[in-house]
């Protein structure tokens, strides 16, 4: 699983606002890594909302740096928020050029905890 992205201070998590703010990372997997690592922290609404989110497509935007095939969640620091969003959500045109997301070093991790040892935006 990697990470590239960060919304510091997200009061967004589980897609309503929210009074708390908490730094939150986009993690980006394969379908495989999310089976194991991110499917049994979900209900099985959210699991079925994760394929629904899943929309790979047959030429990777490689060209600037997006994997179309993974499944991407925002994940909060604290791990109580795992909410599944389509790959374009930070890139989407919704934040008129004002995205909430800011890029970081991508990091590699291998289960969701790791998320919460991530020094903000490294």
């Amino acid at each position: 699983m990697k990470i590239k992205l960060y919304w510091p201070c997200c009061n967004f998590p589980r897609k309503q606002q929210a009074d708390e703010d908490i730094d939150s990372y986009w993690v980006e997997c394969t379908f495989e890594e999310a089976e194991i690592n991110v499917f049994p922290h979900l209900s099985l609404v959210q699991i079925e909302i994760s394929k629904k989110n899943w929309e790979p497509k047959e030429n990777d935007s490689v060209d600037i740096g997006i994997d179309t095939n993974s499944l991407c969640y925002l994940v909060s620091k604290d791990l109580r928020s795992i909410t599944s969003f389509p790959w374009y959500y930070p890139y989407s045109g919704q934040w008129n050029g004002y995205s909430p997301f800011e890029e970081m070093r991508e990091i590699e991790i291998k289960d969701l905890k790791d998320v919460s040892s991530i020094l903000r935006g490294l």
